[in-house]
């Protein structure tokens, strides 16, 4: 039994022996339309009245005749109230039966089938079919239901299943597509929700992967990397996706499982439609490589404020862009500027562990240099002087990296245990994932404790310009009288 969305009192039925009526005056009489029905199986099962929520006199009927040995694939269409019938199920496979159909709320002429084995769908009123398996099990699929930008699918015997984005199926690809090799679909709203962790249950779902899901389609797999950028109303960049996976900190131990996780980050490249998820953070700050931390991930950004955005993907030298709106939790009621206050404080944590990272990053390369050089003056009695005082600023070096960070930490555990427990590398670390954790403006403690951090960097950073611009130079003096090569200072 359905009832029309649109025009009160019209009601269709359908009968486990192959029947269908149609009342137009809340039942108090009803008409027969079964022999309207081109090729109707007799005693077939009506399995599913689909009225249009777009025209009163349009209905979509599914009838299942497989209990007679009849696996053929049943679907009809009327537009006048069932007095005539026109079949809809050509393009499908002959020997899938079906059970459901269901029209697109949001789209005229947007079909979606329930089948023997999974679902199908059809943006021309079921002229042409395409599957829409993904990574559903071939299953029976007896009921489905469009709700918002989502298409809930209920089988038999294989769970609930959700497709969270029917804009991708909805939207097919522009002529230009096709020219340019790429296309950026319309971004589905995102929003900040505020999530937390839960009690293992086995009778708990998956819920739909946080962030900003980003779908493109490419016509191969490019040449080169794709990149996926995130820019805030201002023009600012927030944050960039690529395809090519990211080297592993070194943060910790488990290099392994770091080397997954940003395999998982990188975006896909290959054929066809692919899809992009933007975590809602900005981008981290650089980490000290193979720097050990016990506390705190500084690649990790800080949370994305609720607002307009502009996504922009590039592709083999060629970029498309599309808006992006990313909603607040409306369980959160904290202020806006709380939440700016709180940002604007993160990101200045991030940017100093940035240039603590650049600064060490920095200090090794003067340093390999001076051991590289070293090694091989290590034979020449002649260069003896200037190897001496090579070493004396390499040990001045190490000191100073001592200082700014644990380098000689092989685990976790070790920032704490050694002497002198953890340094700046390794504080401003926790103060980062403390700042950025949950909602709410720093506190004055925090404001307190990375100002003295702050002060502390910005000590090392004198003490290595220091030996780089008088100890290095004087070093670089010696060495060129010795007709030997200078160090390469990087730049800041």
């Amino acid at each position: 039994i359905a009832e029309s969305p649109v025009q009160k009192d019209l009601i269709w039925a359908g009968s486990d022996d192959g029947l269908v009526h149609v009342t137009e005056d809340g039942g108090k009489t009803w008409r027969n339309v079964t022999a309207a029905v081109p090729g109707l199986p007799e005693w077939g099962t009506v399995d599913m009245i689909e009225p249009s929520r777009f025209d009163a006199g349009t209905a979509y009927l599914v009838v299942d005749a497989h209990r007679l040995d009849d696996n053929t694939p049943y679907l009809w269409k009327t537009t006048d109230l069932g007095r005539t019938w026109k079949r809809l199920d050509a393009g499908l496979p002959r020997d899938v039966y079906l059970h459901a159909v269901r029209e697109d709320p949001a789209r005229a002429g947007m079909l979606y089938l329930g089948t023997e084995r999974g679902v199908a769908f059809s943006r021309d009123d079921g002229a042409t079919w395409h599957s829409l398996k993904l990574n559903l099990p071939t299953v029976a699929v007896h009921d489905l239901v469009v709700k918002g930008d989502e298409l809930v699918v209920g089988t038999h015997g294989r769970s609930l299943w959700i497709f969270d984005d029917l804009g991708v199926v909805r939207e097919p690809l522009p002529d230009a597509a096709k020219a340019a090799g790429f296309h950026l679909f319309a971004v589905p709203e995102a929003v900040r929700w505020e999530l937390r962790g839960g009690p293992a249950d086995s009778w708990t779902g998956q819920n739909p992967p946080r962030g900003a899901r980003v779908y493109y389609w490419l016509e191969k797999e490019p040449k080169d990397d794709i990149k996926l950028e995130v820019l805030d109303a201002s023009g600012a960049l927030v944050s960039t996706l690529s395809s090519k996976v990211k080297e592993p900190t070194g943060a910790y131990e488990y290099v392994k499982d770091e080397t997954e996780q940003l395999k998982g980050l990188a975006l896909p490249k290959g054929e066809g439609v692919q899809r992009a998820l933007w975590d809602l953070t900005w981008e981290g700050a650089e980490m000290i490589p193979n720097a050990r931390l016990d506390s705190g991930y500084p690649g990790a950004g800080p949370a994305a404020l609720p607002g307009n955005y502009t996504v922009r993907l590039t592709v083999d030298g060629k970029t498309a862009t599309a808006p992006l709106v990313l909603r607040p939790d409306p369980r959160v009621t904290l202020p806006q500027a709380d939440l700016e206050a709180q940002l604007r404080f993160t990101l200045q944590v991030r940017d100093a562990v940035t240039r603590l990272t650049r600064d060490v990053v920095r200090l090794r390369a003067v340093r390999r240099q001076l051991a590289q050089r070293n090694e091989l003056l290590a034979k020449d009695g002649r260069a003896k002087p200037l190897a001496d005082a090579s070493q004396a600023l390499i040990a001045k070096l190490d000191d100073l990296e001592a200082r700014m960070h644990n380098p000689k930490a092989e685990v976790s555990y070790d920032v704490l245990a050694m002497r002198g427990g953890s340094k700046l590398y390794s504080r401003l670390s926790p103060l980062m994932a403390w700042a950025s954790g949950g909602n709410g403006a720093p506190t004055q403690g925090m404001r307190e404790v990375f100002a003295a951090q702050l002060a502390e960097l910005e000590g090392y950073e004198k003490e290595l310009d220091a030996l780089l611009e008088k100890d290095l130079a004087a070093l670089n003096q010696t060495a060129g009288q010795a007709g030997v090569p200078g160090i390469y200072v990087p730049a800041k």
